[in-house]
Formats: C-alpha cells, structure tokens, sequence
C-alpha cells in the first residue's frame, strides 16, 4: 500500500525561474526503503525537502502534487504541516549539528518534540527518552541525557539525531546522506539501527545518497536523479547489475573496486616526519574537580615523501584528525615534526566557511595573507586555483 505519491514535482530558483527538480514522479510503499540517487547538486535533497515542506530561501515549488498517507501536502496549511513533521514524517540530516543545539542538552531536545505531539508527563518522556537512546546502543544513556551535543562524536551525535526522530514512530523518515561524514564501520552500524527501528514501528524510509553501496545493502528501489531530472528507476538489483541509463552506467562503474597496490617510495629524506607523536585532552573542569583526561594519540611515527599520498585510516575517535602533522609541529613537547607550509581540507567545509560572507571572501582573504598584491590580482589568481568564480 502506498505511503508517499510525489507527482510532477517541479521546484524552481524564486529569482531565476531555473528548475532545479523538473517533472519527477515516485511513491514509496509502506516499511519501504527507496534511495534517491544521483551526484550532488542533482536535485536529491530539494525533492525530499519538499516532501516536508522545508525548502531552504531562494528556492520554491513551482508544481507538481505531494501526497502523504491521504494528506495533500502542498495545499496544507503551516499549522497543518508542523503538526505533520514529527508523528507522520521526520528527517536525519547529514549533519547532526545542523539540527542539534549545542547550547541544550540532548535530554532537553529530545524531550520537545514528545512535548509538542503528546500529552504524557516528564517522568514518562524521560524514560522515552532513556529507553531510546539505550535502544540506538548508547552505553550510557542517563550521562547522554544530561550532557550537550558537542560532548559527543561524530557517529553518536548521529545516533542522538536518529533517536530523538524516531522517537515519535514516523511513518515517513527521510534520511539525507546520514553517514557521509562517518567512517565505513560506524556508517553501517548507524544505518543497521536505523533499519532496526524502521522495522521495529513499520516506518517507510527515503534514502538521499551518492553511495550505490549503502543501496545495494539497504534499498528495495531506487531512482537516479540527475541536473534535477529523473533518468531511470527500478529495483536496486537492475540498478546495478543491468541499468540502462548511459548516466547510471557511469555511477556504477565509478563503484570503488580493488586495484593494484600503490608503489613503495624508493628511500631518501622525507618531507614531513614525525617520531612519538603524544596528544593529550586535560579532563573536563568540574565545581570540585577535574575528569581524567584522554589521551588521543600515542607514540605515532608517520614519514610522507614529496609527492607521496599517504592514507591514514581508523574508526571515528581513533585519532586520525588529531594526528595531523601540524599538532606536532605546534608543541614540540608532542613529538618531532619538520616545520613546512602545508594546507588542509576540512571533513565538513561549512565548519571553515562562513554562511555570512560570499563564496569569493574566503579565498581573497587567504591569498591577501600570503602575498601583498592588488585585490583585483588577488581575485584573479583565486578564480584561477578554484577558490571563486568571477562574472
């Protein structure tokens, strides 16, 4: 039976009139899981977005029909949709701390929305509360209560977001590229725990993605998106081993697949080398006293030769982030680094980007640091290495 119809679905840039989603169609059945695939800017989290109703400022829904359990959600009233988001439809972002405040503890957060949609006493939503975050394998789930979203990594701030949207049993979850940020290990046990509890209250899942393998693992159906058209749809078994888009073709054999192994350098001095690295986090001060601290990294040894890539790999929290050569090279306490100009991309860009400043700024204002030239030579040279795009 049915859950979800979307129709015709067209969405438009409000000043431009350019279609970013233009004529899409799909359903999705009841305790379905349905991937929207496609690259990013393919128009994936616009259509979802619709589906609740949140598009984001410059961006509107220009036609096409959206029917959720019976209910026309376009002709809904705000009201009507408020009441809507939550019991009968929810969302994980890719992000967490897009949708956490870090300024409330999880408890407090958590808590709103059994709030607003029910009319049960506090003791009974903290033991919601508890019982759901002991159910997403949090091991302690009174401490996570009373602690703030910061406080936590990556996966278990996840795994709080995920808590606290199926706290209300949605029919509907919309989960927007949920694992991009995490590593291999902690993407399949969050993704393991939100099946699990789709299952467990009979929730339809839409699935946003680029990963062909999460939907191989996952997905029932999927359908390709590509410059906000859709190009084919079918089970995910025709999806990738018998498409017939020329573009799902090309995001099939794109799949990462074991190749040969990279050649060893061949000696001499290296570029960045690093002997018993040691980084350390004091504890956290408390009114009477101060909790152990953590030790991140310990005794790590790393040589990288000019030109060389070299992968550092492990779990969320194993301390890879941490390792970076510019922690030893700032206490020399910590180990041994050679001091040389280096630069780096961040997991998250939005955490190095400023939403108030336009895409261009950033880039001018690190070439202004590095060379004493002409802003319009600056702007030049930063629309040449990438950093912005002068019209």
């Amino acid at each position: 039976m049915t859950l979800l119809t979307v129709e015709n679905l067209r969405i438009e840039a409000s000043a431009s009139k350019v279609a970013v989603v233009d004529d899409i169609s799909f359903t999705v059945e009841r305790g379905e899981f349905l991937a929207l695939v496609g690259e990013s800017g393919s128009g994936k989290t616009a259509a979802a977005r619709a589906v609740l109703g949140l598009l984001p400022p410059g961006l509107r829904k220009a036609g096409g029909r959206i029917v959720l359990d019976g209910v026309e959600l376009a002709t809904a009233s705000a009201r009507h949709m408020r009441a809507l988001r939550g019991p009968a439809m929810g969302m994980v972002f890719q992000e967490p701390m897009v949708s956490l405040n870090p300024a409330i503890s999880v408890g407090a957060q958590m808590a709103e929305g059994l709030g607003l949609h029910e009319r049960i006493g506090k003791r009974e939503i903290g033991r919601r509360c508890l019982d759901m975050l002991a159910r997403v394998q949090i091991r302690d789930p009174e401490r996570t209560y009373d602690a703030y979203p910061h406080e936590f990594s990556g996966g278990m701030r996840q795994r709080i977001m995920l808590a606290s949207v199926m706290l209300l049993k949605p029919k509907l979850l919309i989960a927007d590229e949920p694992t991009t940020a995490l590593d291999t290990l902690t993407q399949r046990e969050v993704l393991d725990l939100m099946v699990g509890l789709a299952r467990d209250h009979g929730t339809s899942v839409l699935l946003i993605t680029h990963n062909l393998g999460l939907v191989s693992r996952y997905a029932q159906r999927a359908l390709v998106l590509r410059q906000g058209r859709m190009v084919e749809t079918g089970t995910t078994r025709q999806i990738l081993f018998s498409p017939h888009d020329a573009y799902t073709k090309r995001l099939v054999e794109a799949l990462p697949r074991r190749g040969t192994v990279a050649k060893q350098r061949q000696g001499g001095e290296p570029l960045v080398s690093v002997r018993g690295l040691k980084v350390a986090f004091a504890g956290r001060q408390r009114l009477f006293r101060r909790d152990a601290g953590v030790s991140a990294v310990d005794g790590v040894d790393l040589d990288i030769d000019a030109g060389e890539t070299v992968a550092v790999v492990g779990g969320s929290g194993s301390g890879k982030t941490t390792a970076r050569p510019r922690h030893a090279a700032a206490d020399p306490g910590l180990g041994r680094s050679d001091q040389i100009p280096r630069q780096g991309r961040h997991g998250d860009g939005r955490s190095r980007l400023s939403p108030r400043l336009a895409a261009g700024v950033p880039g001018s204002l690190f070439l202004a640091r590095s060379a004493h030239a002409p802003r319009r030579d600056r702007r030049r040279t930063a629309a040449s290495r990438g950093a912005i795009d002068v019209r």
